[in-house]
């Protein structure tokens, strides 16, 4: 009888919904034992998702607010992307903007219909060197309160180490990783948040945690753009089952990369800017996005023009291996002043 509501349901909204399973779930502080919150999947959107390897969808296209610490700014640049169809939303502790995006979160959620279960909340955690443990129990706390949800839709260890107070060659820093993940599982398990995975995470520490880890990360967010492609590191986390996800699909606002001819003449073919063809390039090659923007017309572009867009993987035969997109529509190698910002394979 419920299977058969379910699917009425979904064929009417276009979001598939599964029937529920039993886990324990924390409500500010109280712990009960009920149904979780049916998932809900939102291959439907525009882009479609990514089913992650714990069973829970993620939006592969997403609206990044990494920077924008005006409320008006905020409020106004996540009413233009729920309006175009966005519903991943990605925040820091670092960011500063939590209690901003909650307060954006609800005045547009309210003005457009939608519910929490509509929307998707991906917030991190630093990895601190002075009570890692605590220090993420209290992030946590925090960005439950400031989002204002009891649940958090996807939790990320932000860097491999103490970002701000650390350095690489300081002997805690795989301790700390240990501490702040087996803590992030400890609270998945009691319900506030749905999904947990790692961002800035190289190979090195996706196999240290083989040694720890009870629950496999479900998402690497990485610098991610033709000047730095990370096959090595994409590759194993597509072994382990681990969506790769793209930050500074832009490379940092660097200007020489947008006037490289396989960038300029993509655009050109296409009729989009060359930032599009940029986004492209990872949706193309099956990678998550979250471009930035407060600009209303540009969120709307970012999605809308980027899905629009497919640059093709050229064809295979027994008699010659073509390249793949990122051979085909390579740039050359990255120079010292493109390189990633953020190279971590030695904390």
């Amino acid at each position: 009888m419920l299977s058969s509501i379910l699917a009425r349901v979904s064929q009417r909204t276009g979001r598939t919904l599964l029937l529920p399973s039993t886990q324990s779930l924390c409500v500010r502080g109280l712990t009960t034992s009920r149904p979780l919150a049916m998932p809900i999947r939102f291959d439907a959107i525009p882009g479609g998702s990514f089913t992650f390897n714990d069973g829970n969808d993620i939006p592969k296209i997403g609206l990044g607010i990494s920077r924008i610490v005006d409320q008006d700014k905020l409020t106004s640049a996540v009413r233009a992307a729920l309006t175009a169809g966005y519903r991943l939303f990605d925040t820091a502790r670092i960011y500063k903007n939590e209690q901003m995006l909650g307060i954006a979160l609800k005045t547009a959620m309210g003005e457009l219909g939608l519910k929490r279960e509509d929307i998707f909340i991906t917030t991190k955690v630093p990895t601190l060197n002075d009570d890692p443990a605590g220090g993420t129990e209290l992030s946590v706390k925090e960005s439950l309160d400031k989002l204002q949800t009891d649940y958090l839709d996807l939790v990320l260890v932000h860097y491999p180490r103490d970002r701000y107070t650390g350095n690489d060659d300081d002997e805690r820093n795989g301790l700390n990783r240990k501490i702040v993940w087996q803590k992030l599982e400890e609270i998945q398990a009691r319900g506030s948040i749905r999904s947990i995975g790692v961002s800035n995470y190289e190979v090195y520490h996706l196999v240290e945690m083989q040694e720890y880890a009870k629950v496999v990360p479900v998402l690497n967010q990485c610098e991610y753009h033709p000047y730095n492609t990370e096959k090595l590191l994409r590759r194993y986390c597509g072994q382990k089952g681990i969506v790769f996800q793209a930050f500074s699909s832009l490379c940092w606002g660097n200007q020489e990369i947008l006037n490289e001819h396989p960038v300029k003449a993509a655009a050109e073919k296409y009729g989009v800017t060359p930032q599009t063809i940029l986004y492209s390039f990872a949706v193309s090659t099956g990678v998550g996005i979250i471009p930035k923007s407060e600009t209303p017309a540009r969120i709307a572009s970012n999605l809308h023009d980027t899905i629009k867009v497919r640059l093709p993987s050229l064809p295979t035969s027994r008699k010659r291996c073509w390249p793949s997109i990122e051979d085909s529509f390579s740039v050359p190698a990255a120079r010292p002043e493109n390189a990633s910002r953020l190279r971590c394979s030695l904390w």
